[in-house]
């Protein structure tokens, strides 16, 4: 039996498969084509790289010691309060301020005479000069004529004290209700009522011939003979203490109604609190100060002296008080007088060091009360 011939394979379907393919790829290239639209922009946009920021890390610094920063305060205050010996400078001490003096330092105090007298016998005096500085104090009478229904109209104090001058050249004193209820007196009758007024003059002896002061005037005459310079070591006379010891310095005035209590605490409060300009001591600060209270020297609610307190009372106890018109020295704080005498109390560095610290903390310690306030 004859075998059959075996047929051929075809081409065609490999033909297709490979059209298939080649169609296949097309599609797959032509999406992967980004499709892409270019524009010209007029004119053309730059684009700037940015500049990179250099940070640069800072060393942290340490902590401010506060504790430290107020005793550095405090020394550089104390040593400023008076001038140095370097600067050779001679303290001039008057009635307007108290002053801080090294025991080895200088100060000058005017030569006053204190005189009661008239203004026609100190044009008589032939010990002064035409230019020599006087301050005059004296009462200034002025007459005015009024009536007693003026009065009443414009003073509205009925118990305020009215002077008339009497027909025979006396004077009457009374309150004005006592006047107005006087039935000898005419409402409308013309009076003549007196005003006394304490005047303060500065003048100098050429000046009191032209001036309008009469002659039989009657006045206290303070008279400048000059400035005299004076030594703190010789004043005091104390070979115990060292030159860096500190002097409040304080002439005696009117206003010293208080005693020395009153003129040490006034002095300590004013200069503390003025403080003083010192460079290098710590950041957005140009004074060095610190304030004392009014009241810190009261005693405690327990009844104990407070910190202020007892050094005032310590001081008043050991102060010197020279009387620089009979240049001699006392201690007794109940005799002072005004115009002749220069308070001198002694502190030592530490002590003013010490008052500076207790007033600053206490303010500190406000200060942090106030801010955690809500």
């Amino acid at each position: 039996m004859a075998k059959s011939a075996r047929p051929s394979p075809s081409l065609i379907p490999a033909i297709l498969a490979l059209v298939v393919l080649v169609v296949l790829g097309y599609i797959l290239f032509a999406d992967l084509q980004p499709s892409r639209t270019e524009h010209t922009v007029t004119p053309p946009i730059e684009i700037e790289e940015p500049e990179l920021e250099v940070i640069t890390e800072e060393t942290p610094q340490p902590a401010i010691d506060q504790d430290q920063l107020a005793e550095e305060e405090a020394g550089t205050f104390v040593d400023n309060l008076a001038p140095s010996p370097a600067e050779n400078e001679t303290v001039m001490i008057s009635e307007e301020q108290g002053e801080f003096v090294r025991h080895d330092g200088l100060i000058a105090i005017p030569r006053l005479e204190h005189r009661d007298t008239t203004v026609g016998d100190l044009m008589k005096d032939g010990s002064l000069s035409d230019d020599t500085p006087l301050t005059l104090n004296y009462i200034e009478t002025e007459e005015t004529q009024t009536t007693l229904r003026e009065l009443d109209q414009t003073i509205e104090d009925k118990t305020q004290r009215i002077t008339l001058a009497q027909p025979d050249g006396s004077r009457r004193e009374a309150p004005l209700a006592d006047l107005l209820n006087d039935k000898s007196l005419e409402p409308d009758a013309s009076i003549t009522m007196i005003t006394e007024k304490k005047q303060t003059r500065q003048i100098t002896a050429g000046e009191l011939a032209a001036s309008d002061l009469s002659p039989s005037q009657e006045v206290i005459a303070t008279i400048n003979r000059g400035v005299e310079e004076l030594s703190v070591k010789d004043i005091v006379q104390s070979g115990e203490l060292p030159d860096n010891a500190l002097f409040y310095l304080h002439r005696v005035t009117e206003a010293d109604r208080q005693g020395l209590w009153g003129i040490i605490q006034s002095g300590l409060i004013q200069r503390f609190r003025q403080g003083l300009s010192l460079e290098g001591i710590a950041k957005n600060k140009e004074t060095v100060s610190v304030t004392i209270p009014a009241d810190a020297d009261e005693p405690l609610p327990t009844g104990l002296s407070s910190f202020l307190g007892k050094i005032l009372n310590q001081k008043v106890e050991s102060s010197y008080i020279y009387n620089f018109s009979t240049h001699t020295m006392g201690h007794d704080p109940d005799l002072i007088h005004p115009g002749q005498q220069l308070i001198l109390i002694h502190f030592s560095p530490d002590e003013l060091k010490r008052i500076y610290l207790f007033f600053a903390e206490q303010r500190n310690e406000q200060a942090e009360s106030f801010a955690i306030q809500p």
